[in-house]
């Protein structure tokens, strides 16, 4: 009686939210969970096929949703926290989106985006077949510590879940290294040398070390070398005093750009042609890490590249709206993701307008020191094409501080005291398009104004390294 309460209750919480304009996606588990603490458990045990978890730092809510999205062009039946809901209320949150009021649920697959820090909680309600790791760089440091931490609470838990198939970034030394000390079957993915960046060449400069997470091997200590480096600390890496060095991916991926499209090969014969109009490093990672899981389920080719072609992001992620011009709207949280979404609108070469939101809340992380480990610098490269930089949220303030510091003229700065003037100045301004990057807290509230004052909400998206 106590579950069938719990689910009842949750359920009339997530419609009087969602009748009040919010998602729901936490408030209503975090209930359920009071009242009846083994939820999770009792869901997860009614998944007939298998429960797939993606963990990581940036990434996690677009590879779930592009293994969602296959799996449903295969014909199955899955429950999945699409809106990026990430810690257990969220996830306690999907299952019973899914289910009827006795807790019932007929879904034949779980994919499910797990915090890296909650991940260790939740294995202790639920035995996951695969567990996809993207990569590990810090983020909100408050709340995490230093990845250190984060990963050896993920090693102990691993070792009670052994059953557990891991899916590894090889090109991240920190999951390579916490994947060797766990006895769980391990399947790794990675970038062929043939994959083009800005960033791939021998030797990385000093800007880019001061954005690596893990220069230190983790076995010995020593500064790891590159062959290739790409972005963060990803790349082809080794130890000159060890031996420690990237494993040989099972599943690996190049960039072709005539026509646009990732190259996939892998084990038992398995290759894939994805087929994109836009694609860079984080995108090229998060799709690889989709494909890979879907290989090992055994999914038809033909099923996985129609699927992906049918993925939207989620919210948030690289959203295109228009209002008055195109708009791109971005979830940033962290220094890494915030640096290569630079990179990424450095590619375009219209006037433009920058919008930077930043919270300080729970949710957002309240030390944003991270601003200073942002390489806002990128900007330099291509600011005489910037008309404004439009910055609003409780850190205004610091955020054009960091700018000022980056080298950016303070007349191009403009404060703003609420999401809604920020929208206001940006699309009132002469540039032929803008940008409009928020953190957590301001991601919804941002959105909610972007799409009630669109005229044109477009079906296409660039993707997002989120």
């Amino acid at each position: 009686m106590k579950r069938i309460f719990a689910i009842i209750i949750s359920k009339v919480i997530m419609k009087l939210a969602r009748f009040l304009g919010h998602n729901g996606t936490n408030f209503c588990g975090e209930a359920a969970v009071k009242i009846y603490p083994d939820l999770l458990e009792w869901f997860s045990s009614q998944v007939k096929k298998g429960i797939i978890l993606v963990a990581g730092t940036n990434g996690k809510t677009s590879v779930n949703n592009m293994i969602n999205a296959i799996l449903k062009e295969a014909g199955y039946s899955v429950v999945c926290n699409e809106l990026g809901a990430n810690l257990d209320s969220g996830i306690v949150s999907a299952f019973i989106g899914s289910s009827d009021v006795l807790g019932n649920i007929n879904a034949d697959f779980a994919c499910l985006e797990i915090d890296e820090a909650v991940l260790p909680k939740i294995l202790k309600f639920i035995k996951p077949d695969f567990i996809i790791f993207t990569n590990i760089f810090r983020d909100q440091l408050d709340r995490y510590c230093e990845i250190e931490m984060i990963l050896n609470k993920i090693k102990t838990a691993l070792k009670d879940n052994s059953g557990a198939r891991l899916i590894i970034n090889a090109d991240d030394p920190s999951l390579v290294e916490m994947g060797e000390s766990v006895p769980n079957l391990k399947y790794y993915y990675g970038m062929n040398e043939s994959m083009d960046t800005t960033d791939n060449h021998v030797g990385a400069d000093s800007k880019n070390e001061l954005i690596k997470d893990s220069i230190f091997c983790r076995r010995c200590g020593n500064r790891l070398q590159y062959e290739r480096y790409y972005y963060g600390q990803l790349g082809y890496y080794f130890c000159r005093n060890c031996g420690f060095k990237r494993p040989v991916p099972d599943f690996c991926a190049s960039i072709e750009k005539t026509p646009m499209h990732l190259k996939v090969s892998g084990r038992d014969f398995f290759r894939a042609n994805i087929f994109t109009g836009f694609i860079n490093s984080y995108t090229a990672y998060n799709t690889l890490a989709a494909v890979s899981c879907a290989a090992l389920l055994d999914i038809p080719t033909a099923v996985i590249e129609k699927g992906l072609l049918g993925y939207k992001p989620q919210i948030g992620r690289m959203e295109k709206f228009f209002i008055n011009k195109p708009i791109v709207f971005n979830l940033v949280k962290n220094p890494v993701g915030f640096n290569e979404t630079l990179k990424a609108i450095g590619q375009d070469n219209r006037e433009k307008t920058i919008a930077i939101g930043i919270n300080d809340y729970v949710q957002d992380g309240r030390d944003v020191s991270w601003l200073w480990d942002t390489n806002f610098e990128i900007l330099l490269d291509f600011d005489d094409k910037i008309i404004k930089y439009i910055v609003f949220g409780r850190r205004r303030h610091d955020m054009a501080l960091r700018l000022k510091y980056a080298g950016i003229q303070m007349n191009k700065i403009k404060l703003a005291d609420s999401p809604k003037l920020a929208v206001h100045y940006m699309v009132s301004d002469r540039s032929s398009v803008a940008y409009i990057f928020a953190n957590y807290s301001l991601l919804f509230e941002t959105r909610s104004i972007l799409k009630r004052r669109s005229k044109d909400v477009s079906d296409y998206h660039m993707p997002s390294v989120s």
